[in-house]
C-alpha cells in the first residue's frame, strides 16, 4: 500500500468513528442523571410500602466525609397525611375502617383536635410521643380492636405482630403535628409491637394498652384506653340541675378528656347523697350522639330517678323529653369546650319515650325512641 493510499484510508476510518460515537458529556449532567434515577427507585419503594393508598418519597442525606456518627440517628421519613387527615385504613372482619385525627368541635369554637375512627369515636389527644391508645368496636368488627401509637420525629415506624411493618404518618391538625402509626390487630392474640429501627430512650418493645389489659374487663366499645402519657382536652362542668318532686335535690356533672364524655348524676336527699356515673364515647359534630341513662336510686321508698346526658349536633337549639303519660321536659343545650350537651332528669315512676331534637325556629330535626334505661345507645340524628 502506498504512503497516499494510507493516509486515505486512515481519513475514512477517523470519520467513521465520528458518525457513530455521541458526543461527550459533561460529568454535571452525569451526576444530574445518576440522582434523578436514584430519587426515581428511593419513591418506587416507598410507594411499595405506603400503607392505605399513601405514598412516601424517601430522601436520603448522606453525612460529610470524616463526620462522627450522632448518638441520635437522623429524623427518619415519613409519609404526609392529606387535608382528611387520615393516616391509617383498611379492611377488619370484612369491615372498612380509617384512622384520622379532625376538629371536633362545633363550627365557630376553638379548634380541637382528636383522633376519630370511622370519623367517630373520638380521642381529644395533643401531639405526644410515647402515647399510645387502643379501642374496639360493635357488631362491625368483633374480635378486632384498633390503636394509635404517638413516635418522636426520629423513629420512622413500628413493627405489629413481628410481620407488618407500619411506617409514620406526619399529621398537621388544629396547629399541631403529629407523627403516628395506626393499624388493626386480633384480640385473639396478645398484641407485641417493636420498632422498626433502634431509637435512643426507647426500649425495642412498645407498649400499647389493650381492652384484655384494663381489669380483665372489656372497657365500652368505642372508648379509647390511653397509655398514662397521654395529654388531652380536659373540661368538667355543671350540665343541669333541679329538684325532683319529693324534694330532693339533683346535678348533672360532665368531665370530658380523653377517658371519653363521662357523666355523673348526684342525688341529695334527707338521708345523705347517692351517685351514678358512666363513660361514654366521645362522638364529633356530624357522629352519633350517644345517650347516656345514669338510673339512681334514693334510700326513701319509691322515689328515684334517672339521668340523661348526651352531645348534640351544632344545630341543635332544644331537646324535648316526651314522657310515658304524654308530659315532657325541655332542655338547653349547654357549651363545654367547644361542644354542646344536654342533660335532663326523668323522675320515678315515670319513663322515657321519645327524644325530640328541634332547632333554633323550634323545627323538629330528629326524633327517637329507642332510649336506654341503663348505660348508653348511640344514635344519628
Amino acid at each position: 500500500m502506498t504512503a497516499t493510499e494510507e493516509r486515505q484510508l486512515r481519513r475514512a476510518l477517523h470519520g467513521s468513528l465520528q458518525s457513530v460515537s455521541p458526543p461527550p458529556v459533561p460529568l454535571e449532567a452525569i451526576v444530574r442523571r445518576g440522582k434523578v434515577i436514584r430519587l426515581r427507585r428511593a419513591g418506587a419503594a416507598a410507594g411499595a410500602i405506603a400503607l392505605a393508598g399513601l405514598v412516601a418519597v424517601a430522601v436520603t442525606g448522606l453525612a460529610p466525609r470524616g463526620s462522627q456518627p450522632s448518638a441520635v440517628p437522623p429524623a427518619a421519613p415519613a409519609i404526609t397525611a392529606g387535608p382528611d387527615g387520615v393516616f391509617a385504613s383498611g379492611t377488619a372482619d370484612g369491615h372498612p375502617w380509617r384512622l384520622a385525627v379532625q376538629n371536633i368541635a362545633d363550627p365557630g369554637y376553638r379548634c380541637l383536635p382528636a383522633i376519630v375512627l370511622n370519623g367517630t369515636d373520638a380521642d381529644p389527644v395533643y401531639p405526644a410521643p410515647g402515647n399510645a391508645a387502643s379501642t374496639t368496636l360493635g357488631q362491625a368488627g368483633r374480635g378486632v380492636a384498633f390503636a394509635f401509637i404517638q413516635l418522636p420525629d426520629r423513629v420512622g415506624g413500628v413493627i405489629v405482630n413481628g410481620h407488618q411493618n407500619v411506617p409514620a404518618v406526619i399529621v398537621n391538625a388544629c396547629g399541631y403535628r403529629y407523627r403516628l402509626v395506626g393499624f388493626s390487630y386480633s384480640l385473639a392474640r396478645a398484641l407485641r409491637i417493636t420498632l422498626a429501627k433502634p431509637y435512643p430512650g426507647w426500649s425495642a418493645d412498645v407498649f400499647v394498652p389493650t381492652p384484655a389489659t384494663v381489669g380483665g374487663s372489656t372497657p365500652a366499645e368505642g372508648l379509647w384506653i390511653n397509655t398514662y402519657t397521654a395529654p388531652g382536652a380536659t373540661a368538667s362542668a355543671t350540665l343541669a340541675s333541679g329538684v325532683l318532686p319529693g324534694g330532693q335535690g339533683w346535678i348533672i356533672k360532665l368531665q370530658f378528656d380523653p377517658g371519653g364524655d363521662c357523666y355523673e348524676f348526684d342525688g341529695q336527699n334527707s338521708t345523705g347523697s347517692t351517685q351514678m356515673g358512666y363513660c361514654g364515647p366521645v362522638s364529633t359534630p356530624a357522629g352519633p350522639e350517644t345517650i347516656m341513662a345514669l338510673p339512681l336510686g334514693f334510700d326513701e321508698p319509691g322515689v328515684g330517678a334517672v339521668g340523661y346526658a348526651f352531645q348534640v349536633s351544632p344545630g341543635t337549639a332544644r331537646v324535648r323529653a316526651v314522657l310515658d303519660n304524654g308530659s315532657s321536659v325541655l332542655a338547653m343545650p349547654r357549651i363545654v369546650d367547644g361542644r354542646k350537651y344536654v342533660a335532663l332528669v326523668v323522675p320515678s315512676p315515670r319513663s322515657l319515650h321519645r327524644l325530640i331534637w328541634l332547632d333554633a325556629a323550634g323545627r323538629v330535626m330528629a326524633s327517637t325512641t329507642a332510649v336506654p334505661r341503663y348505660g348508653y345507645t348511640q344514635f344519628q340524628p
